[in-house]
């Protein structure tokens, strides 16, 4: 999530798209994180109700074994532009 200080009308406009797709009741429906995502092999949902461990594990296993530049929206050929550079 977002870090500083509101400072202009982008930052306002950053904190806001946060609040409105990420942040909202869904998260307590178990609601897929990643957007772009339906028909693709890779699904990073929110885990339902659990202890802090839990959380932890959840996040460490499935996000790390995923990381994707599917998950922000980009093709898949994205990532190899990134890893030759």
């Amino acid at each position: 999530m977002y870090g500083g200080h509101i400072v202009d009308n982008w930052d306002r406009i950053l904190c806001n798209s946060y609040l409105l797709n990420i942040v909202n009741e869904k998260l307590f429906d178990e609601a897929e994180l990643f957007p772009y995502i339906e028909g693709k092999p890779y699904s990073f949902k929110v885990p339902g109700q659990s202890p802090y461990e839990k959380y932890l594990e959840h996040i460490e296993v499935t996000l790390a074994n995923q990381e994707t530049p599917l998950a922000y929206g980009l093709h898949p050929n994205a990532e190899i532009g990134f890893r030759t550079t």
